[in-house]
């Protein structure tokens, strides 16, 4: 019998589609559900199909068994046909101008119905005649049932199926309605193929193939990236909040003291004393510092580099580290002092560093903070900054207390490494004095600013920078990155220029010629992007970066392990005499900027 290959064949490729769909998660839409029964339906169908052509072979034809896998094999017919009738449905069902509720209240009305109309019908096919024609290899069952199952489960479903693609006329050229077309143009060539060769039945393994089909076009996309999607939409909106705050803060925290040198810079005019002026400079000067600090340790992200970082061996959990110093603090503060906490979302869970040290350092603060303030509050507050491998962590306890005088924050803020070398840090104590906490900031690679007004209150802010520890979803990070290199270009490019301007072009120039091309203004950033592992088949740097030199980058880079790219240096005309130079020292070529355009072209073509 030609029927049991094509049989069997049907059945190999729909263990596998089983397999591969129930391996993974899916999104519980109805068209899933129903494609799932299909899916079970259609094993069990061609596992029937097997079972009837075996007992043929083996002349088991008038056993009851055989009576009951033919019953079988009508219920799965018209079950199967219902289903898929199910499925046009859904692609096919119309909101109009009904509501939310009122459509699904309707559309799932009516599903019950086409579900309940077929499964009546096929509990009542075991209870029609059934009887057996045998011609010569060929067994064909006649009576009522046959006729009923074919009317049901053929000509009905064709008709409704025809009708809802009538009504979809637009819709139907969508690829959910392939699998449609694909069963009605089949099932015409099978009418024409059993007409020709009535021992080969084809029914039930085009049922298996339009199922299998199905598996391409039905919308059943990635589950766990849609959740890591999901995730991270979450993460960004809650890093964007807590990102805008801490500009906000900063902002305000920079205003007051530039308001304050304003102020004092028209007092000064006005000012008759020495010892007035003395005063007005000594403000002046912490006001400059504070401003100097938020600029340049909390804001600016070019002077991030992984080489200064204090690196330790252990890792800490942060949120876990500062939600215990946040409680001990509740507990130990004066009743009456409010205590109020906040951490950003954006921190990464682990860092490496000193957590036993952090902890010191931050309670000791709070300590402080308690005795010198008799109402109001205490804040803690926990930001970051995050470059590469890189965290920043930014913390700021506030009070409202009395606050500290002018000249012993000066004073504070004026002892050097050498001077807190003769200051003793117990390991335990966690009511350390201000020029103690320095200390321990100091070993911990970090740096500590106050500022205070008098019966205002205080604040101290406190800067570590931290290596971030390697998670799951950096992980993700990294097979997004090989998967962008994959699917939007082999090459990649990065360019490295202060001149904003001229970047912008550059980067216009790379882009035409369908090359990935990242741009950077800060030197820093080179160097931070190839330790992070990024892979860039071509660098091109100005001669000129901020406060460096293409030259000291390139050295920087030499020193990187595995860095083999290809280092592209741009020159002004009236350097053209140190070309050779460059190119001595280990740039690959370089690029005359009064002739960007034609000059990059030539380098694209080159590397």
């Amino acid at each position: 019998m030609l029927t049991i290959p094509v049989t069997i064949l049907s059945m190999v490729y729909m263990c596998l589609l089983a397999i591969a769909y129930f391996s993974k998660d899916r999104i519980a839409t109805t068209e899933n559900k129903i494609y799932s029964y299909m899916i079970g339906l259609s094993c069990l169908g061609i596992t029937l199909d097997t079972t009837s052509c075996v007992l043929v072979l083996n002349n088991l034809v008038n056993t009851f068994f055989f009576r009951v896998v033919t019953l079988l094999m009508f219920i799965y017919y018209i079950l199967w046909s219902g289903l898929f009738l199910m499925y046009v449905f859904t692609i096919s069902m119309k909101k109009d101008k009904m509501s939310e509720q009122e459509f699904l209240s309707t559309y799932k009305r009516r599903l019950k119905i086409i579900l309940g109309i077929f499964i009546i019908c096929a509990l009542v096919v075991p209870l029609m005649p059934l009887s057996y024609n045998i011609k010569g290899n060929a067994i064909f069952p006649e009576g009522l049932a046959v006729d009923f199952t074919y009317f049901i489960a053929g000509f009905l479903s064709m008709i409704i199926m025809l009708l809802l693609l009538f009504f979809n006329r637009k819709k139907a050229r969508t690829k959910q309605y392939i699998p449609v077309y694909a069963l009605i143009i089949l099932f015409l060539l099978v009418v024409v193929i059993q007409k020709m060769n009535p021992s080969l039945i084809l029914t039930t393994t085009v049922e298996c193939f339009i199922t299998f089909i199905m598996y391409f076009t039905i919308e059943n996309p990635d589950v766990q990236l849609i959740s890591e999607l999901y995730k991270n939409k979450k993460v960004i909106e809650k890093s964007n909040e807590d990102t805008s705050r801490f500009l906000f803060r900063m902002t305000q925290d920079i205003k007051k003291p530039v308001k304050d040198i304003i102020t004092l810079s028209h007092d000064i005019a006005s000012m008759k004393t020495k010892e007035e002026m003395v005063n007005a400079s000594k403000y002046i000067n912490s006001y400059s510092n504070q401003i100097d600090y938020l600029i340049n340790k909390a804001l600016n992200i070019s002077n991030m580099d992984t080489q200064k970082i204090k690196v330790f061996d252990s890792k800490y959990n942060v949120n876990n580290l500062f939600k215990e110093i946040s409680s001990r603090a509740r507990e130990e503060i004066k009743q009456n002092l409010k205590f109020e906490f906040n951490i950003s979302a954006n921190i990464p869970s682990y860092l490496y560093g000193d957590a036993i040290k952090i902890k010191q350092a931050v309670s000791s603060v709070i300590n402080i903070c308690d005795s010198f303030t008799t109402n109001g509050f205490i804040s803690l507050d926990v930001s970051s900054m995050i470059r590469y491998n890189i965290c920043r962590l930014v913390i700021t306890i506030e009070d409202s207390g009395r606050g500290i005088g002018i000249d012993r924050i000066n004073e504070i803020l004026s002892y050097t490494s050498d001077d807190l070398q003769k200051i003793d840090v117990n390991k335990e104590d966690c009511h350390l004095d201000i020029i103690a906490v320095k200390k321990i900031v100091n070993m911990l690679g970090g740096s500590l600013m106050i500022k205070s007004e008098e019966n205002v209150g205080t604040a101290v802010t406190i800067i570590l920078e931290q290596k971030v520890v390697g998670t799951a979803e950096t992980e993700i990070s990294k097979k997004l990155e090989n998967y962008e290199q994959l699917m939007y270009g082999n090459k990649h490019v990065l360019v490295v220029d202060t001149n904003e301007n001229e970047l912008a072009e550059i980067e216009k120039i790379i882009s035409k010629e369908s090359i990935n091309v990242s741009g950077t203004v800060y030197e820093r950033d080179c160097i931070e992007k190839i330790r992070s592992n990024l892979k860039y088949d071509l660098i091109i740097l100005d001669d000129e970066i901020g406060e460096s030199s293409a030259l000291n980058i390139l050295k920087e880079l030499q020193t990187i392990k595995n860095f083999k790219t290809p280092v592209v240096v741009m020159l002004e005309n009236n350097k053209e005499h140190i070309k050779l130079h460059y190119l001595q020292d280990g740039f690959a070529d370089s690029i005359k900027k009064e002739k960007l355009e034609s000059e990059i072209h030539r380098i694209l073509k080159r590397f």
